[in-house]
């Protein structure tokens, strides 16, 4: 290793633990480095990463004084703080499975578990940097998009046999950068080259990659089956099973890599918002709101930690508050009230930011039946001035419109969303997919669902048994997951098997409603109910079985 190039990198140390700073800052003069620095807390690194691009970064990841390694690893990567040829360490006393998997995820160029020995970190470090050093020119390319030069600097290597324990990783290099090309059919043949070698993970995962981009789908899903199964494999296996259903309109399916993924490594906040748009998709409105307070809880202090962040739980509470009755939804009304405050005493607001805030303030009148006040605030915001900048903010104002019973606007206002969606980004497709339902939904439907749940209970009190099933059938639409619309439905149902048979598709419904009790713990009050209708459905079934 070149000590003249050690003398002169510049390191930056990034602990708030006393003990680790001195520990760390003696072990790496011994070695040779001369032009170091430290910073106790995240903050400091940012402003430090301002004047100096360093060389060397050794990192806890359990920061405690703002945000955590992980954040700071992704806001520093975001910034150009980190390039290919930055040499970045990350340290941790901890070494449960949850950080080991998002460490990976961020692929540092290593991770050394405290305690650890000037000797052990030396030996780790120097072998890095070796390696950075002998493949600096392809790094440059790379950093400068020049992904040519960086296919010829790789082959270079590859033909080079002094050079032969460096080509695992430039084997790799070369297929995330045809990916990246998206030169699926080169890169396809390329990994399958490799793999009837040597069964590599990553040249795995690479083909189902290539396979997918391709529209080989059954091939690539079929390598991914395998691969999530593998603990090694199984976080991007789950992610790329995900990126396949999707692709095939299978979301429920989706919604379950993505939560299995998610649970592995929790700090990735991409992930989570897949997870929150497809639970509103799907109308897990429960889930969609666990999830948006847990995407809430792993972004704090990072830079995800914003705005717009506080009002996507606090829309995710609204929507979960509107499915529950009006008993119920007190506590979520209250839990949304804090989030809202937050973003009131937390934030700078411009006007477009306080229409925001308004138009949630709104929708939680609604909840609270102040349908007066609701109409009141609508009415006042200056829409046409401060007009919705984001998608998400087009949909709360659609919802809001919907609600307060003004239909047609709320359809006008969902039809004129930009349609800008990123055709190869995940949660683009889902957004795309959520607005044409949220749409159709808004122009079939006139009611919220609590609305409808209420106007059925009325339609089947008045005997109106064949109004009161299409009402209970459109709330189970709003609500697929919910048990007492479900309950409710079930009851007209064997109501209506009891004054004639049920045709088909009422049939199916029977089923449907079935299988949504089914999949939900029920109270006791709840399952008593199930079984006396069960009894009477099956006590039918069998008169007119003997009758025939």
């Amino acid at each position: 290793m070149n000590q003249d190039l050690i003398k002169h990198a510049r390191v930056l140390i990034i602990d708030d633990q006393a003990l680790a700073q001195t520990f760390l800052k003696k072990s790496l003069e011994k070695i040779g480095f001369d032009s170091i620095q430290i910073a106790e807390s995240a903050k400091h690194a940012l402003r430090l990463t301002d004047d100096i691009l360093f060389d060397l970064i050794i990192c806890s990841f359990n920061l405690s004084r703002d945000r955590d390694g992980y954040h700071l690893f992704e806001e520093l990567k975001d910034k150009g703080a980190i390039k290919l040829n930055t040499t970045f360490i990350f340290t941790s006393a901890e070494t449960d499975a949850a950080l080991v998997n998002s460490v990976i995820e961020l692929q540092p160029d290593d991770f050394l578990a405290k305690p650890f020995t000037s000797k052990e970190l030396s030996e780790r470090l120097l072998r890095v940097l070796k390696r950075k050093q002998k493949l600096n020119h392809i790094y440059q390319a790379l950093d400068n998009q020049d992904f040519k030069g960086a296919l010829a600097h790789i082959d270079d290597t590859l033909n080079n046999p002094k050079q032969t324990h460096l080509y695992p990783l430039v084997m790799r290099l070369k297929g995330d950068i045809l990916l990246a090309q998206k030169d699926f059919a080169t890169a396809a043949r390329y990994f399958y080259d490799i793999i009837t070698v040597q069964k590599f993970t990553w040249a795995m995962i690479g083909l189902a990659k290539a396979y997918l981009g391709l529209n080989k789908e059954e091939a690539g899903k079929a390598i991914l089956d395998k691969l999530v199964k593998k603990p090694e494999t199984r976080l991007a296996a789950l992610d790329l099973l995900a990126q396949y259903y999707i692709n095939h309109d299978e979301y429920d399916l989706a919604y379950q890599q993505f939560r299995n993924a998610k649970a592995i490594s929790p700090r990735n906040i991409k992930r989570h918002q897949s997870v929150v748009n497809l639970a509103r998709l799907l109308h897990d409105h429960s889930g969609q709101f666990e999830a948006a307070k847990t995407m809430l809880r792993f972004a704090k202090h990072s830079v995800h930690d914003t705005e717009d962040l506080y009002l996507t739980v606090a829309r995710a509470g609204i929507d979960y508050a509107l499915t529950l009755t009006e008993q119920e939804s007190v506590n979520i009304a209250k839990q949304t009230d804090k989030y809202l405050a937050t973003v009131k005493r937390e934030f700078l607001h411009t006007a477009e930011s306080k229409n925001k805030i308004a138009i949630v303030q709104a929708r939680l009148h609604y909840i609270r039946d102040e349908q007066d006040k609701a109409k009141q605030l609508i009415n006042s915001l200056e829409l046409d001035k401060y007009g919705a900048i984001s998608f998400e903010d087009y949909i709360d104002r659609a919802k809001a419109f919907h609600e307060l019973g003004y239909q047609n606007e709320a359809v006008e206002l969902l039809e004129e969303v930009p349609q800008v969606f990123d055709a190869d980004d995940i949660n683009g497709k889902i957004m795309a997919k959520f607005l044409t339902q949220e749409t159709q939904e808004k122009r079939d439907i006139p009611f919220s669902p609590r609305q409808l749940n209420n106007i059925a209970v009325q339609l089947y009190n008045q005997k109106q048994i064949d109004a009161a099933m299409q009402a209970f059938k459109d709330a189970l639409k709003l609500m697929p997951k919910n048990a007492r619309i479900a309950l409710n439905l079930l009851q007209v149902l064997v109501e209506q098997k009891q004054r004639q048979h049920l045709d088909e598709p009422q049939q199916a419904l029977y089923w449907k409603a079935i299988e949504v009790i089914n999949q939900n713990k029920l109270d006791t009050q709840q399952q008593t109910r199930y079984e006396s209708l069960t009894a009477r459905s099956e006590q039918y079934d069998v008169r007119h079985t003997n009758s025939a």
